[in-house]
């Protein structure tokens, strides 16, 4: 009986200490839950998760209008998951919040708002940036998004990819140079990552299979 009580408690407790956040626990469990209780018990009909939307330095000065902005762009985009897949995003919260300069890699802005900002009870923190770096001739997919599945939060550059990231935290995947899938017209190709605004049968399962996931 104690190894059942100690082991679980010492992963988790090591996990969250090397990771900074419950990664392999929320991954764990996430496997766990899908696998199981959600196969025994199949959930239907539509599901509302709430946002924190922070706008950083760069993007307020890129759209000094943001507060009216904003909130149009997450209604196109709930708009879209509300009508093909019974997905609604209601934003709790929209504000400023400022990104430390220092940080000039996507990467390292995203883990640094999943560690450190409040979502403030919301299920997902969408970030949205201004920032800009100097990037190779082709490589624009790289960096005008990228998604924390675990971390339910997502940073983005470019408005038109906060539609595809926000596909990440349900399942969706990319399709680069070489996948099978790379020239399927898709948001999720890189191929058509900025040219079209079409979401592929594939993808649209994916999403569908991680509709109710356990967000926490």
């Amino acid at each position: 009986m104690a190894c059942i009580i100690v082991f679980p408690l010492s992963f988790v407790i090591t996990d969250y200490y090397l990771r900074g956040y419950l990664y392999y626990t929320k991954r764990t469990i996430n496997i766990i839950y899908q696998n199981t209780w959600q196969n025994l018990f199949p959930p239907s009909g539509p599901i509302t998760y709430t946002l924190r939307v922070v706008v950083d330095q760069q993007y307020r000065q890129k759209y000094p209008d943001w507060k009216t902005h904003v909130p149009a762009l997450i209604d196109r985009v709930n708009k879209r998951f509300s009508d093909e897949f019974d997905i609604n995003f209601i934003p709790l919260d929209i504000s400023p919040y400022d990104i430390p300069d220092n940080m000039t890699d996507f990467d390292d802005i995203l883990t640094y708002g999943v560690k450190n900002i409040d979502r403030r009870r919301a299920d997902i923190l969408v970030i949205l940036s201004g920032k800009e770096f100097d990037i190779e001739q082709g490589a624009h997919w790289v960096n005008i998004g990228v998604a924390h599945y675990l971390g339910n939060s997502i940073l983005v550059s470019d408005d038109s990819q906060l539609l595809h990231e926000m596909g990440h935290l349900f399942g969706a995947i990319d399709y680069p140079p070489g996948d099978p899938n790379f020239d399927v017209e898709s948001i999720y190709s890189y191929k058509y990552t900025k040219k079209t605004r079409i979401i592929d049968s594939m993808n649209y399962d994916r999403i569908m299979q991680h509709k109710y996931r356990f967000i926490w």
